[in-house]
């Protein structure tokens, strides 16, 4: 495969995850300002430094931190490259250049997505959760028109990688907002109706709540830690989805985790992977929840620059 091509494939998939991600951020802090609006209204621009476009908002509207101001930047802001309007738009135009290698209802789909939602209008504030929650289906239609029709070539790996890389990145910007304060783990006894309903609403943002429920009693932070960011099952964990982003990424070279990598990419994901195993909960809290998922997201990171030296670079030397 052309490097031009997989490239465009792998983009086009992490495009995609990152928007239903930010329809998922927006979403939950919504529900949160309806039943906690002492608490969530001033904090919108958490969203803001969770996505690192803090900086980008502030250039554009100053210290400004009105919701719906922050609402139309996240979404409709063509000023803004991580704004949904513009990552639908980018990851459209690549899935364009390589309509050849795309199903074509795939390609239907994400062309009629990005259409419908040009010509939308931010919905009223009663319609905003029903407006992000069709996005989200959209987002899951992609995938499982992707999955069901896209043969398992390397365009369904380049897809794949670029797809759980992005959910392993925004599960851990999402765990890392402010306002869930999982700096210590408090005593069950002590924990107030106002944590529960902010954790039950960290789980119900990736869909967790009942899969969380069916291997735990009770709502415990650390229990949440260790169910986002080590299972090995639930589809939106981190360590699940880098478990599946390694398998697709030796895929593409043919080797196998169990044997050694064959390149540096390689390397790096297996080594993020088990940097995940091997650290108990407990360590991750010791260390502090942030300083874990700051470290993880710059060695994800990593992994994408070296997967572009590896498969995008036209310069690289194999």
């Amino acid at each position: 495969m052309l490097s031009r091509v997989a490239n465009s494939i792998y983009w086009m998939s992490r495009y995609l995850e990152r928007v239903e991600n930010y329809s998922r951020f927006v979403s939950v802090n919504i529900n949160l300002s309806y039943d906690l609006p002492d608490t969530i209204s001033r904090q919108w621009t958490l969203l803001l430094e969770a996505a690192h476009d803090k900086e980008m908002y502030q250039s554009l509207y100053g210290e400004n931190e009105d919701q719906n101001k922050i609402i139309d930047f996240i979404t409709f802001d063509r000023l803004n490259p991580n704004s949904i309007l513009n990552m639908l738009a980018n990851a459209r135009e690549n899935a364009r250049t390589v309509k050849e290698t795309l199903p074509k209802e795939v390609w239907e789909h994400l062309n009629g997505f990005y259409l419908d939602f040009n010509k939308s209008k931010k919905p009223q504030i009663e319609n905003l959760l029903p407006f992000y929650e069709k996005i989200k289906q959209k987002c899951q239609l992609f995938n499982g028109m992707m999955d069901g029709t896209l043969s398992r070539n390397e365009a369904h790996y380049f897809a794949n990688l670029g797809k759980f890389i992005e959910r392993a990145d925004k599960t851990s910007r999402f765990l890392d907002i402010g306002y869930f304060n999982f700096s210590a783990v408090s005593d069950e006894k002590q924990v107030n109706p106002q944590d529960l309903l902010i954790w039950s609403s960290v789980l119900k943002s990736v869909s967790a709540f009942n899969m969380y429920r069916q291997k735990y009693k009770s709502l415990r932070q650390d229990n949440i830690i260790e169910f986002l960011i080590k299972d090995r099952d639930f589809p939106r964990a981190i360590h699940h989805s880098i478990k599946k982003a390694e398998y697709a990424l030796y895929r593409l070279s043919g080797a196998r985790p169990q044997d050694s990598y064959t390149n540096a990419a390689e390397k790096s994901m297996t080594m993020l992977k088990n940097l995940i195993d091997f650290t108990e909960t407990q360590e991750i809290i010791d260390q502090g929840l942030h300083n874990f998922l700051n470290e993880f997201q710059i060695k994800n990171n990593n992994i994408d620059s070296e997967i572009f030296k590896v498969y995008f670079d036209l310069e690289a030397k194999f």
